[in-house]
Order: C-alpha cells, then structure tokens, then sequence
C-alpha cells in the first residue's frame, strides 16, 4: 500500500497577515472551510464541521505549532497533520504577497489521493475568495459554483510527494 503526502503551493496577491488571520479566526474559517468550534480555551483544542457532514463526521484538532504570521501545525484524529506556512514576497494588492504551502500528511493511499488532493484544492479556491470578500454561503452551496481557477493575482498548484 503506498501513501502520499499532499503538498499546495500558492501565490497569494495579499499580505502574509491577511492570510494569516484566515487561517486561525474562526469566523473566517466558516467563509471557506467549514464550522468552527473552541472547545477549550485553556487548550488550542478545536472541533471542524467539514462541509457536508454532520455531527458524527467533526474533526478534532489541537495546535502543535503556532508562528504567527508564518506557520501552522494542526493534528487532527482523522485528517492527519495539516501544515501551513506562509512567506512574504514582493508584490501584490497592498505591495506584498504570500507564497502559502499547505501540507497534509494524512497517509492517505494513492487510490484516494486524487479526490482528497482535488477537495483541498476546492477549499483553498474557497480561501481565496473569501479573502477577496466572497465567503462561502454553505446553506446555498449547490447553487453555488464553486469553479477551479483562483481569484485576482493568484496562482496555485499541487505537488503529490510520495513517502
């Protein structure tokens, strides 16, 4: 059985901050990723309501690593380790851009490397629009389209690593 590590690279035409803000707020998690819930405050523990699940379905999460505005470690129980990393680069809206790199080291077999790759693609899509102002309306997503090519100055692809 072989297993891949998924890797994203994007350009994104906002500051690193901006990104950033998306990827730890939980309001702005709802606009592109799904439900967000704290559950412990004295812990960055967390449960996800992916989009299309229920309840049964959630995701649980706790913050490994924190570098703010540059990296996030998420481990999850059932979507395995999930990192991000931005780095700022000339250019831009506001006169910088991020390069943000998504890994997802889920083992996941080759046989369901694609539509994992392709659901993280759609969500990072989703990313991208919510930070040029068009958060996802989840109780409206079939009439939706939810397309493939992102939003103002960004470009994006994906690289399957195996192990």
């Amino acid at each position: 059985m072989s297993v891949a590590d998924l890797i994203f690279e994007r350009t994104i035409d906002l500051p690193p901050i901006i990104v950033w803000d998306a990827l730890i707020d939980p309001d702005l998690l709802a606009g592109w990723l799904g439900e967000v819930r704290i559950v412990s405050t004295e812990s960055p523990r967390f449960h996800i309501l992916w989009p299309g699940a229920d309840a049964r379905q959630s995701t649980a999460g706790t913050v490994a690593e924190f570098e703010a505005p540059r990296r996030l470690r998420i481990e999850t129980d059932n979507r395995g380790i999930i990192e991000c990393t931005l780095l700022s680069i000339p250019g831009g809206l506001r006169g910088s851009s991020t390069e943000l790199t998504l890994r997802v080291d889920a083992g996941v077999e080759q046989v369901f490397a694609t539509k994992v790759r392709d659901e993280w693609q759609t969500s990072l899509n989703r990313l991208e629009r919510l930070l040029h102002g068009h958060p996802v309306d989840w109780t409206n997503l079939d009439e939706q389209s939810d397309g493939t090519t992102g939003v103002g100055g960004t470009s994006g692809r994906s690289v399957n690593s195996p192990r």
